[in-house]
């Protein structure tokens, strides 16, 4: 067969026939077909086809389109390249000038690209499930984070809106053992067999339909499978957790880093009669329902009166002590549950997610933290291409005399900005690689360089590079272009003139007033941060050990109690349920009188010993006795319990329902068991057996508190050795109480560390400006300088005579920055319960005069340096 016989893609043709200009279409055209025959000849047809798509593609050029005969495509090519070569020269003329400048943008666009990439992380929660529109967390009340067992399966039947529900409890701690090796793994969870229809979980083995419908199952991710079991075949073994086997029934993909369901494991409830056996008013599950397509959240809101009456009127009655539903409801009871966007959990219901500690709040703090950076060094662009106009006014000038437009100087000096962002942006890269370690502790989240380095953020970048570009350039652009020829050729400059350098002592000045607002956001944070953690508790945290997981001893529990009551450095210990610092829950209580009230109590439950061991002080009545079997009846309370009750309290009964009275026996001072966020909590305290069992024998011992002295490493050793003489299977978890409530104030910790940063970048990206400025504005004056010092002005009168003009722009700047920061920290304050004054004159003259100490070092070593040297080299042109 002839190669003439063949053809070359159709596509291709017509795509050269519709953009080619007719001029050129036949010549290329011919050659491509001339190509075409000879590469069947030479290597066959499909490479011959191949090539010809590209030769048309290759021809894809502005020279080429149609409809663009009038645009003269090379001198516009022509006058990019020579923009480009001046702008080059011009920076490598200005050497100085060009570092600040670009080091400077560096730093502001480093800094604002990590915070974008962290911006568009936290809004990217939970997105990528599918139908995530559509699935939903259901809340008890209006924002509480438990409901009940029963909730999920009595919403799928009762409202044919609900598609699926599922239900979850963790994250939790779970020990693994496989042969004689024993794993500590965290993030684990128990959840209905129907998970997977609400996230979505990628199975890697597995049936995802039945994995979790019977006992005693776990689903793994695969990290965690490699972990265990050496990269070998996962599915189907058998794993001893918390002495219990168990069978692996599912292998899944790691669960990407943008959702607030991050877990290791998955177990299955012990058996699915946990749905219907919990009752209404027991929560201790997190609720999970999709709605079915046109299905709205609101319309489930309407039906839910209704199913609050039907399901669970019987049960608040029985423990409200109120006659009837409607009694409950007129004595101002309230009852609800309602749905909340899965998509909103991570930044609006971080006490609802899961773990994943997200906060819109932050999100718009790091958005202005960004923008301000970026300002700083935007302001510094602006303000040195302007002062340094004079320089390049004969330029202009003649660029004029010889027809150049006023468009064409404009597209120079913003080739010129749009050059120095393009060098910034790539010094920014590195910069923001190496300082990624840092932000990551900062805030809290584990970027790595691959997503610096990805597609998206490198588009983020370019968009920031461009608008920075833009406007970091456009004053400058427009001024120098405005010269008039005449004024420019005699080096005369407009931009010399007064409005632009009230254009440029005005933006100092809002550096400065940046600067300062940082500065006093950092002050304000570390303040308030040195006296929460200074503030009397009212309970004594230190020197206190807290033993986790004391009900994994099971039976050797006793045992272990022993050994630890024959260490000498520990003075007292006590068990309880929950400890301080880790989150005591509430219980509700009810009077008991002819109109019963009814509150929500923290509740504690815990051997006799606790209030010794914690030093808390019984100001009425007495502590429990040990001995004393009676006295798990009997309660005690703290001060803010007994002012809600009123009056005289021993001897009065707080009821839990359904016979289940308790008498108090003594008040306790008021103590903070929580983040001084909270105001103090009404409180009870009921006794533990010393066998770790309360009244049922339910065994709630899970924590043991340890008064110790003396050697604190040597004492943990010990209770370490204990621990393993009794149990092998379990590893030995530990921490101090101070350390526990130290790390409550984790996210201001890092609040304060987010401020001290963009305050350290601002006041550098500010003072190498300055630097610049101040360099820049001496040698303009560095003639006047030399006549003054010929005249008899001494090196301190001349440099006083800088540094005033620049001190003036300090207090302006404080003047701006003191009433904004006052506002913005007084509402940050507003989340503490327990707050600093603000009027402290400290808190907001230390910032200035830290601002106003930098600028006098900066711009007071160029003025000492311009005005020591010699003024015959300033006056001999003259």
């Amino acid at each position: 067969m002839s190669p003439f016989d063949h053809e070359p893609p159709q596509w291709a043709i017509k795509f050269l026939k519709l953009y080619c200009k007719p001029r050129a279409l036949e010549i290329i055209e011919g050659d491509a077909y001339e190509l075409f025959y000879k590469r069947i000849e030479a290597e066959g047809l499909k490479p011959a086809r191949r090539k010809f798509s590209w030769d048309v593609l290759r021809f894809f050029r502005l020279r080429y389109i149609k409809g663009l005969e009038d645009i003269n495509s090379l001198n516009n090519i022509a006058m990019l390249k020579n923009y480009f070569k001046i702008s080059i020269r011009s920076l490598l003329r200005q050497k100085f000038y060009s570092a600040i400048n670009i080091s400077g943008l560096a730093i502001g666009l480093a800094a604002c690209l990590l915070i974008t990439m962290y911006i568009g992380h936290e809004l990217s929660y939970d997105n990528f499930h599918q139908d995530v529109d559509r699935v939903y967390r259901v809340a008890n009340g209006q924002a509480g984070a438990w409901t009940p067992a029963r909730l999920g399966a009595q919403m799928k039947t009762d409202f044919p809106e609900v598609e699926a529900v599922a239900r979850l409890n963790g994250p939790f701690d779970q020990t693994f053992k496989i042969g004689d090796q024993v794993f500590k793994e965290a993030r684990g969870f128990s959840a209905d067999s129907t998970i997977n229809q609400i996230f979505d979980i990628q199975f890697i083995a597995g049936n995802p339909k039945t994995a979790l419908n019977r006992p005693n199952s776990v689903v793994l991710t695969q990290s965690l499978a490699d972990k265990l079991f050496g990269y070998q075949d996962a599915l189907g073994q058998i794993i001893k957790a918390d002495g219990q086997n168990i069978q692996v029934t599912g292998v899944v993909a790691d669960p990407p880093k943008n959702t607030h369901f991050q877990y290791n494991f998955i177990n299955s409830y012990p058996h699915e009669e946990w749905i219907t056996i919990g009752n209404w008013t027991g929560n201790g599950f997190f609720t999970y329902a999709k709605l079915a397509k046109g299905a709205s959240p609101e319309q489930i809101h309407e039906k839910m009166p209704a199913f609050i009456r039907e399901h669970l009127a019987p049960m608040i009655i029985k423990y409200s002590g109120h006659d009837s539903f409607d009694a409950f409801l007129a004595d101002g009871g309230k009852k609800t549950f309602s749905l909340i966007p899965m998509q909103k959990l991570h930044l609006h219901y971080s006490h609802m997610a899961l773990g994943s500690s997200g906060s819109i709040d932050n999100v718009y703090i790091f958005s202005a933290v960004a923008f301000f950076i970026l300002l700083i060094a935007c302001i510094n662009f602006m303000n040195l291409s302007t002062a340094r106009s004079a320089m390049r006014s004969k330029e202009v000038g003649m660029r004029k005399v010889l027809g150049s437009l006023k468009g064409q100087l404009v597209g120079q000096f913003l080739v010129e900005s749009i050059t120095v962002c393009f060098l910034s942006s790539i010094l920014a890269l590195g910069i923001a690689s190496l300082a990624l370690e840092g932000f990551n502790q900062l805030a809290n989240r584990n970027f790595n360089v691959e997503d610096i380095f990805n597609t998206a953020t490198l588009l983020k970048l370019f968009g920031i590079m461009l608008l920075v570009g833009l406007l970091a350039g456009s004053y400058p652009a427009f001024v120098l272009s405005a010269f008039k020829p005449i004024t420019a050729l005699k080096g005369e400059s407009q931009a010399t003139g007064k409005g632009s350098g009230f254009l440029r002592k005005g933006l100092v000045a809002f550096q400065f007033a940046i600067s300062i607002l940082l500065i006093v956001s950092t002050v304000v944070v570390y303040t308030q941060l040195n006296f929460i953690k200074n503030q009397d508790l009212g309970f004594n945290q230190e020197q206190v050990l807290l033993v986790k997981n004391i009900n994994r001893l099971a039976e050797n529990g006793t045992s272990f109690l022993n050994k630890i009551d024959r260490i000498p450095s520990v003075e007292s210990r006590a068990l309880s349920n929950q400890y301080l610092s880790g989150g005591v829950s509430d219980w509700g209580y009810q009077t008991v009188e002819d109109n019963p009230r009814n509150n929500s109590f923290i509740n504690l439950f815990a051997t006799a010993d606790f209030l010794k061991t914690m030093d808390i002080e019984l100001i009425e009545g007495r502590g429990f006795n040990k001995d004393l079997v009676s006295d798990t009846a009997n309660i005690l309370i703290n001060e803010k319990t007994k002012k809600w009750l009123g009056g005289d309290v021993l001897g009065k009964v707080l009821s839990r329902g359904d016979g289940e009275d308790y008498t108090i026996i003594g008040v306790v001072k008021d103590f903070n068991h929580a983040s001084l966020r909270r105001d103090i909590d009404p409180f009870i305290f009921r006794l533990m057996g010393e066998d770790g069992k309360t009244e049922g024998d339910w065994y709630a011992a899970n924590y043991l508190s340890l008064k110790v002295t003396g050697d604190y490493q040597n004492t943990v050793e010990q209770v370490r050795q204990a621990w393993a003489e009794t149990i092998t299977d379990e590893p030995f978890e530990y921490v101090f109480l101070d350390e526990s409530f130290n790390s409550l104030y984790a996210e201001e910790e890092r609040f304060g560390q987010l401020f001290t940063a963009s305050s350290g970048l601002a006041i550098v990206i500010a003072c190498l400006g300055l630097f610049a400025l101040a360099a820049f504005t001496l040698q303009r004056r560095y003639k006047e300088i030399a006549v003054r010092k010929v005249l008899g002005a001494s090196v301190q009168s001349l440099t006083f005579m800088v540094i005033k003009s620049f001190t003036l722009l300090v207090l302006i700047g404080a003047l701006i920055a003191i009433p904004v920061g006052y506002w913005l920290m007084k509402e940050w304050l507003a989340s503490f319960a327990y707050q600093i004054n603000l009027n402290n004159p400290l808190i907001w003259i230390v910032p200035i005069l830290v601002v106003a100490a930098v600028a006098w070092l900066t711009v007071g070593y160029q003025s000492i340096r311009t005005a020591t040297s010699n003024p015959v080299k300033a006056l001999r042109s003259e």
